[in-house]
């Protein structure tokens, strides 16, 4: 499979569910610009057909969705799962065992999904500050996998991983690490925009 099929993989364990029994596809994320210039040609880009877009209200996000059994099989024989998903995913073999660039845009598409950046300051050890990255998830599961693909595409990244009862946490601390995260995953979101610069 291509690298947008596996941008639109990364992002559906991330901000994405399919549905239980009619063959519904759905992305979520608030950033209207985001889901029409981006999400929609990745999906476009994996599947061949173009995607519906909708507002919903009850999270105030914008929903990309399609409803198709053949995109729907092949996102679940990647791993997705079908209904609620948070607590149980995982990264399956099929993800491990891919390339280099699959791998990357893999995450490419958890990063833009579900990363954030923060700026901590502490006063005696970082007087300036640092920055860092982090994904949040639900399964520890997903997250210790999550930080041996990152590796297996980049040795260079230094994933910390930490596990707590509200749920687990994947960090890249420092500019070094935030650098080697915006030239190899190149984010595509716009709250990761300032990184381009």
């Amino acid at each position: 499979m291509n690298e947008a099929f596996a941008y639109i993989l990364g992002f559906t364990f991330g901000d994405g569910n399919l549905s239980r029994n009619d063959y519904l596809v759905r992305l979520y994320d608030a950033n209207k610009a985001f889901v029409e210039k981006v999400l929609v040609k990745k999906f476009a880009d994996s599947f061949g057909v173009s995607p519906n877009i909708s507002f919903d209200r009850s999270n105030n996000s914008y929903v990309l969705f399609k409803r198709s059994e053949k995109i729907w099989h092949k996102l679940k024989e990647y791993g997705v799962p079908e209904g609620k998903k948070a607590r149980t995913i995982t990264i399956d073999q099929i993800i491990t065992d891919a390339d280099r660039n699959f791998k990357l845009a893999f995450c490419a598409g958890i990063c833009d999904a579900e990363g954030t950046l923060v700026r901590f300051t502490e006063p005696k050890r970082h007087p300036h500050g640092y920055w860092c990255f982090t994904i949040k998830m639900y399964s520890p599961k997903f997250v210790d996998k999550l930080s041996t693909v990152l590796v297996d595409a980049n040795e260079s990244f230094n994933p910390r991983v930490y596990h707590y009862n509200y749920g687990s946490i994947l960090r890249l601390n420092g500019f070094k690490q935030i650098e080697l995260l915006r030239s190899t995953l190149k984010p595509l979101h716009p709250r990761f925009n300032w990184l381009a610069r």
